[in-house]
């Protein structure tokens, strides 16, 4: 069987699961944790990807990270750090740019703990899609495409998968099959097609951005930085301040707003940012790391 059909059916596999499990742990879980139904059903979709992810490597005979053509990086530590300083770095800026053209304002009291929350989503969603992505996903797809083919490919389907999810709509009672109805709905929570093309250009740019730190240094180490500090920047501008108005007619197309969980901002602006990320990320390889870019 084709790799790529081993791919598909795992992924079949993790939405039954989550279409099947999700609805007794509503039913178990509800006087604890309560969340909508549509969440159970996000999250369970995410631990069984987690957990069948290693049987779906020895399905794939992968025995090895080197087989994903990642080597041992004796400067991990070094590139995780440059990685997030260019990530974190640019956000900043753009962050301090939306306060100082009134874009936002700042927040009247940001409750202190929640740093601590957003720190902990940066390193476990890096860590968790850089190896799903740049890991797996690119290490396969460049046994059969090549590298730079399959890192556009890759950036695709990272952007494309980003709104895959259950639309936000409350289940006022829950049954056996509910979790399949929620498959339907899956591509209902798309933005409209103006943010939507935005989000997914910051996504594509975003994932290729990513593809070229693991490429260039044949490790995680970078990407993962660049990741967490995406999200750290993303998440922290949030925690501190706030759009003037829901309405960001007035700035678009140069800034819009934030799409997929609030987690990408749209618009020229943002996407301007991250080609500063990038071109770090180039000039990082180029003289910080001009060793790795010789590999073939």
């Amino acid at each position: 069987m084709h790799p790529l059909v081993k791919i598909l059916l795992y992924l079949a596999v993790v939405v039954l699961v989550a279409a099947l499990l999700s609805p007794p742990l509503f039913w178990l879980l509800d006087g604890t944790i309560r969340f909508p139904f549509y969440r159970y059903f996000s999250r369970t979709a995410q631990v069984t990807a987690i957990v069948l992810l290693v049987p779906l490597l020895f399905w794939l005979n992968i025995r090895r990270v080197s087989e994903f053509g990642l080597e041992k990086n004796s400067r991990g530590w070094r590139d995780a750090v440059a990685g997030l300083v260019l990530g974190l770095g640019p956000v900043v800026l753009l962050g301090l740019g939306y306060l100082w053209t009134g874009v936002y304002r700042m927040q009247a009291d940001p409750e202190p703990w929640k740093i601590f929350r957003i720190a902990g989503t940066a390193v476990v969603v890096a860590v968790i899609e850089e190896f799903l992505f740049r890991g797996v996903a690119l290490g396969l797809a460049a046994r059969s495409f090549g590298r730079w083919a399959a890192a556009v490919a890759v950036s695709l389907v990272f952007a494309a998968v980003h709104f895959l999810k259950p639309a936000k709509e409350v289940d006022p009672v829950v049954h056996w099959w509910t979790g399949f109805a929620q498959i339907p709905r899956i591509l209902e929570s798309a933005p409209p097609p103006g943010l939507l093309a935005f989000g997914f250009a910051s996504l594509f740019v975003g994932g290729l951005i990513l593809a070229l730190a693991a490429l260039g240094t044949r490790s995680l180490w970078l990407p993962i930085g660049i990741h967490a500090g995406w999200i750290l920047g993303q998440q922290g501008v949030q925690w501190l301040a706030q759009p003037v108005s829901k309405s960001f007619k007035p700035f678009f197309p140069w800034v819009g707003p934030n799409v997929v969980s609030g987690a990408v901002p749209t618009g020229l602006v943002p996407l301007f940012v991250l080609l500063l990320s990038g071109a770090g990320v180039w000039l990082y390889l180029r003289h910080a790391r001009p060793q790795a870019t010789r590999h073939p």
